[in-house]
């Protein structure tokens, strides 16, 4: 059964400029998902607005690119960067130009929504056609943001957000049983504001014995945590998510099939931690390959090692660095 959401949201202050400035770091968390909607009174005023803040966003994300040496925050940074330069504003409706990424329409010319819309923008009060069209509009786990709080929306058969927070804290228990089961313990990952490398090590290891099931788990948990953002949660909370995050990527970059950057995606920018295993990214000499490779087997980290030699076509040697190892 479809399921769409809704949020009352207050901007900082009053004015298009500080709306505007609200509704762009709103939908910085949720670009990913697929296309947004702001029904406003003054498209062209809007867009003015909503392009000048995008921009800020940018210049943010560039500087914090700048300031940073690690290498799998910079393959986000950029990601993120040259998403957001690409994505093209318009105040035409879907028909005029399908292929918009956000789009400024009057109530009236927002009946018809692109079908990957999952975000919707209510900043002047919707007629009613508007208000009956959304829920059969937006896509299945969509969100309508309410700036204007004149429409009662559970009347229109939406939820409220707080019901789609709730499926993200439900998400987690099952992560935390699989973690339990594989005897993982998620407090042990992190310290104060950093993650705790050997556990991240130990845990990963462990994962990558049991990516089938594990990495199913984490894209259903992500999916549901990119619904629901932006997400209040506190600081220990945001951590365990960033843990796991950072864990799923890690597994996938060293499992075989396509790479793809959605747990990258929703890493929280306010950590400043990510994996200490980038002696892939940094693109290591057979060598120094081959260092990394006895350093994991020393350490335990057989799984970790089987990935590394199984990327780099070692396959054949590992067995060789494994035997070698017990001898010592």
């Amino acid at each position: 059964m479809k399921k769409v959401y809704f949020e009352q949201r207050i901007a900082a202050a009053r004015g298009t400029a500080s709306q505007a400035a609200d509704l762009m770091r709103h939908l910085h968390t949720r670009q990913y998902l697929g296309r947004a909607v702001i029904v406003c009174d003054q498209p062209v005023a809007m867009l003015s607005a909503l392009r000048k803040q995008w921009l800020k966003l940018s210049r943010t994300l560039q500087y914090r690119r700048s300031e940073t040496l690690n290498v799998d925050k910079i393959l986000k940074y950029t990601h993120t960067i040259t998403r957001m330069q690409r994505m093209n504003f318009t105040g035409k409706t879907t028909l005029d130009w399908a292929t918009a990424d956000i789009y400024c329409l009057r109530p009236g010319d927002a009946l018809i929504l692109p079908d990957d819309c999952y975000t919707v923008y209510i900043t002047t009060p919707p007629t009613i056609d508007l208000s009956h069209a959304l829920h059969g509009q937006v896509a299945d786990g969509g969100l309508i943001v309410d700036y204007n709080h004149a429409t009662a929306w559970q009347e229109h058969r939406c939820l409220p957000k707080a019901a789609l927070e709730q499926a993200v804290s439900n998400k987690w228990l099952s992560v935390e049983t699989f973690f339990t089961k594989h005897h993982i313990n998620v407090n042990d990952l992190f310290t104060g504001n950093a993650h705790n490398i050997p556990q991240m090590d130990d845990a990963l290891d462990t994962l990558l014995a049991s990516s089938k099931a594990f990495m199913p788990l984490a894209d259903s948990f992500h999916r549901t945590l990119a619904l629901a953002r932006p997400l209040k949660i506190t600081k220990n909370v945001r951590m365990k998510y960033d843990a796991l995050s950072l864990l799923a990527h890690r597994v996938q970059a060293l499992s075989p099939g396509e790479y793809s950057q959605r747990f990258l995606e929703t890493y929280n920018e306010d950590d400043s931690m990510f994996l200490y295993d980038s002696e892939l990214a940094a693109g290591l000499s057979h060598e120094q390959l081959g260092q990394a490779i006895t350093y994991r087997i020393n350490t335990g980290h057989l799984n970790i090692a089987r990935a590394y030699s199984a990327l780099q076509g070692q396959q054949e040697n590992l067995q060789a660095f494994i035997d070698m190892a017990k001898t010592i």
